[in-house]
């Protein structure tokens, strides 16, 4: 309990600073040295939201595993997923899209989806302990992040366990953040994963609002308390993204969103790169099924590999995979040629050193 109430005042000593330091020099929460490495390829697993795909145990094979022709096991391909969600079964948001967001039991909600018998979780540590017995475990384990819903300022309540939050009032976001990362360590510790270890905790928003600056930087303090990694990933040229150490991020890769714009350049991708390397940051691998039944997505994957091949450093840096929730297994179990070459293509860029 002293060393709780210790950790406590830290906290709050380091928002007083935060609040009376010049912005230059926020003070910033870093994790303690013990904390569990950022894993060298992820796949973020969009699950528990309205529409979302049921992910079967052979399914979540095919997402962090490799596979060849003849659809046997190959080794691994991720390392580590981070689990995230935009929108709630209720239909309301997770991240602040235009709409209504997520309150009531949604946060309660999408941690249920995650931890119940058949959901998420469970599903994720069976396939993980399959690949493990025929290829041998991930050094270091399979290593997850959860989300952290982006409490926006709303006058309904949000709940959390058993516990009501109003985040409208001036400490109500913070408090709702601090509840939901104990409820995470909760459940995790009662669901006895054994194949996984829960590493880091993930921030939703791609941009930093500048009424967030705070927020987040005292978030990071809240994941650092439990000896977790803060994890981001922004969009292209979002808000704070350049200055993702400042906010108290333990790693962040950027998005080039690419892939999703037929209109934009292939030479994005050479702008996402260099920004990345100058910021420090891993990149994110981007497509969805699209790819498969429209011809203007059909070549916009390929490009990612080529520069995956040519850059030696990115490739060595952790990189996440965006997928949409159905594309890379899709590509695994495809018996197309053209898909076959690419898959094999995706496949030797994401585990070769």
């Amino acid at each position: 309990m002293r060393l709780k109430t210790i950790r406590r005042l830290a906290v709050a000593g380091a928002a007083w600073m935060m609040v009376a330091m010049p912005a230059h020099a926020l003070w910033v929460s870093r994790p303690p040295a013990d904390s569990e490495p950022v894993p060298r390829r992820s796949v973020l697993l969009y699950a528990g939201g309205a529409g979302r795909r049921h992910y079967s145990v052979s399914d979540l094979m095919d997402m962090v595993g490799a596979v060849d022709t003849a659809d046997q096991l190959l080794g691994w391909l991720c390392h580590g997923a981070i689990l995230l969600e935009l929108r709630a079964a209720s239909g309301r948001n997770y991240y602040p899209l235009p709409g209504v967001a997520a309150h009531g039991e949604d946060w309660n909600a999408y941690l249920d989806s995650l931890f119940t018998p058949g959901g998420v979780l469970p599903t994720l540590d069976s396939a993980v302990a399959i690949i493990s017995a025929r290829r041998g475990p991930v050094p270091g384990g399979f290593r997850v992040a959860l989300m952290i819903p982006y409490p926006a300022r709303v006058s309904d309540t949000v709940w959390v366990g058993r516990r009501p939050f109003l985040l409208a009032g001036p400490d109500g976001r913070r408090s709702v953040v601090e509840a939901y990362v104990g409820e995470v360590e909760r459940r995790f510790g009662a669901a006895r994963l054994s194949h996984l270890k829960l590493f880091g905790y993930y921030w939703l928003n791609e941009g930093i609002l500048s009424d967030d600056t705070l927020l987040v930087q005292l978030t990071s303090a809240v994941v650092h308390e439990r000896a977790r990694r803060f994890l981001w990933i922004p969009s292209f040229h979002a808000p704070g993204s350049r200055e993702w150490r400042r906010y108290g991020f333990d790693f962040a890769w950027l998005q080039p969103n690419f892939f999703f714009h037929p209109e934009v350049a292939v030479t994005r991708l050479d702008t996402a790169l260099a920004d990345a390397r100058a910021a420090g940051m891993g990149l994110e691998i981007e497509f969805d099924v699209r790819m498969f039944n429209d011809w203007r997505f059909s070549d916009r994957l390929a490009p990612y590999l080529s520069l995956l091949q040519s850059a030696e450093d990115v490739r060595a840096m952790p990189i996440t995979i965006y997928e949409a929730g159905g594309a890379l297994i899709h590509l695994a179990r495809s018996h197309d040629p053209w898909q076959r070459a690419l898959y094999a293509r995706l496949v030797a860029a994401l585990r070769s050193p």
